[in-house]
C-alpha cells in the first residue's frame, strides 16, 4: 500500500511539472503598435518561434508578424 502511494505521489509530481513546463510555451509576443517597423532595440535576447526561426528579440518577431501577416508565436526563450 505504501509503495502505491509513493508511486502515485511521484506520478502526480511529474504530471504537474510537465504542465508547468508546457504552460510557458506557445505564447503570443507582446507587440506594441508597430508604427515604425525599424524602431526595435538592438538588445540580443533570442526567441524561438513557431516558424522554426530564432529572432534576435521579441520586437524583431513582432516586425516579422506585421510584415508577413502570419500568426507566429513564441515557442521558448533562447535559440531554436
Amino acid at each position: 500500500m505504501t509503495g502505491r502511494l509513493v508511486f502515485l505521489g511521484l506520478l502526480l509530481i511529474c504530471v504537474a511539472a510537465a504542465a508547468t513546463e508546457k504552460s510557458g510555451q506557445m505564447r503570443k509576443p507582446s507587440c506594441p503598435t508597430m508604427d515604425d517597423l525599424n524602431a526595435c532595440p538592438l538588445n540580443y535576447a533570442p526567441i524561438c518561434a513557431t516558424d522554426g526561426n530564432t529572432y534576435p528579440n521579441e520586437c524583431a518577431l513582432c516586425v516579422r508578424r506585421a510584415t508577413t501577416k502570419m500568426d507566429i508565436l513564441i515557442v521558448k526563450e533562447g535559440n531554436c
